[in-house]
C-alpha cells in the first residue's frame, strides 16, 4: 500500500481543505458584516435627513408625488400651478396654464370634491388653496 493512500493522509488533506474553505467563508462573512454596518449608517443618515425635511416649514407645501402622479394630467397641471401660487382664483390659474377660465374652474372644483383643494369665497371671487395634508399618527 502506498503512503499517499493511508487514511491519516486523507484525513489531513480533508482537514486542510475544510480549514481553507472555512477561512474563505470567514472572509466573506467579514465583508457582509462590514457592508451591513455601512448600510445601517446610511439608513440612519437618511432617517435624520427625512426628519429634518419633515420639520422644515420650507417643505410644508411640497407636493405629494404619488398623489400627483395618480391624477390625470389636466388636473395635475392645475394642482402644480396652485403649489406655485398657493392661493388663486380660476382666472389666475387660467393665466398660468393658458387654458380657459371655465376649464380651470371645473378642474379646481373637481379637485375640491376629491379633497386636494379647498375653496373660499371672498366677495365675488372664489379662491382655491391646496388642502393641507393630514398626517396619521399611530
Amino acid at each position: 500500500m502506498c503512503e499517499a493512500e493511508t487514511p491519516d493522509f486523507r484525513i489531513a488533506g480533508l482537514l486542510a481543505r475544510i480549514i481553507s474553505e472555512l477561512s474563505e467563508a470567514n472572509e466573506k462573512l467579514e465583508l457582509l458584516i462590514s457592508l451591513n454596518r455601512k448600510l445601517l449608517q446610511n439608513q440612519e443618515k437618511l432617517r435624520q435627513t427625512s426628519d429634518k425635511i419633515k420639520s422644515s416649514e420650507e417643505f410644508e407645501f411640497a407636493p405629494d408625488v404619488m398623489a400627483l402622479l395618480s391624477l390625470p394630467m389636466s388636473l395635475r397641471k392645475t394642482v402644480m400651478v396652485l403649489y406655485k401660487l398657493e392661493k388663486a382664483t380660476a382666472k389666475d390659474i387660467a393665466k398660468e396654464t393658458k387654458r380657459l377660465r371655465a376649464v380651470e374652474s371645473a378642474s379646481a372644483n373637481r379637485l375640491v370634491r376629491l379633497g386636494y383643494l379647498t375653496k373660499k369665497r371672498e366677495g365675488r371671487d372664489v379662491y382655491f388653496c391646496i388642502q393641507p395634508q393630514v398626517e396619521v399618527t399611530e
